[in-house]
């Protein structure tokens, strides 16, 4: 999928998450729901971060001619993937506190209300993971993390509205009432983990840390023909790897610059001979 294409899913999912949005909290405020107006509130947060990965594609398209960008403007797709995910922890934190603070101070649910709301979630939400593509089905060695965090957005926000739907007709037909924040918290829990990694992915890309796995890939496919005294491998964008080091050659005849491009996708290779 190009860039291209990303950028016009995202702007179509945009603007079914504003349409809803806007629709929830008119609704709500018209019919006094709580339940409406609130959900319509958080899925404002959802357009944020589908707002940032939209724009970033745009700055992406205009700069990608600029020589202003040592490496090119690939670490674009990571700060953005990255503050997004930042939002999506958030949302988690925010969801675990609410659901706390129920269980120990529980409020009387409409559940027909609110089971029309949750519903209404997940259609919506299913419909723009269609459009999105699912993404996080596909296994690749690079990912784009902008695009992965929009889509965990939107994937948060239909875990959410399925458990909601369970626990609030477990709450409706068997009285269980409680199992709504403790599916709350648990829902919470596992967003919060889904940023975690995502930050993680992102903060090693922006924080130049050394790719390890491409890192063994070279010395390991090398071995027999170069001997490494430095070597360093480390992102420059979610796709490239640059590479710097110093070396000695077991097979004379070796190109180390040549073999190194073969096996990872570089953006630079610079190496000195000993």
């Amino acid at each position: 999928m190009t860039n291209s294409d990303k950028e016009n899913r995202t702007l179509i999912v945009i603007i079914l998450t504003l349409i809803t949005m806007a629709a929830e909290i008119v609704i709500g405020y018209i019919t006094h729901s709580m339940a409406l107006f609130a959900d319509g509130c958080h899925m404002g947060t959802h357009a944020i971060a589908l707002g940032i990965t939209f724009f970033t594609y745009i700055l992406i398209r205009q700069l990608q001619f600029s020589d202003k960008f040592v490496f090119g403007t690939g670490k674009f797709n990571t700060l953005a993937g990255f503050t997004s995910s930042i939002l999506l922890g958030i949302t988690g934190i925010a969801i675990i506190f609410e659901s706390i603070d129920r269980i120990f101070h529980p409020l009387s649910i409409s559940f027909n209300e609110a089971i029309v709301v949750a519903i209404i979630g997940l259609i919506i939400n299913s419909l723009c993971a269609f459009i999105m593509g699912g993404h996080h089905h596909h296994h690749h060695e690079h990912e784009d993390y902008n695009f992965k965090s929009a889509y965990m957005h939107i994937l948060a926000d239909a875990m959410t509205s399925v458990f909601a739907i369970i626990a609030l007709f477990a709450g409706k037909y068997f009285g269980l009432s409680v199992l709504d924040p403790i599916v709350g918290f648990i829902g919470g829990t596992v967003i919060c983990i889904w940023a975690y990694n995502l930050i993680k992915g992102c903060g090693s890309i922006l924080l130049d840390m050394e790719n390890k796995k491409v890192k063994e890939k070279i010395v390991n496919a090398l071995q027999n023909k170069v001997e490494f005294l430095e070597l360093r491998v480390w992102n420059t964008s979610e796709e490239k790897v640059s590479v710097t080091g110093k070396y000695k050659l077991i097979e004379p005849s070796c190109d180390v610059k040549a073999e190194i491009k073969k096996i990872a996708e570089c953006e630079s290779v610079t190496l000195e001979k000993q």
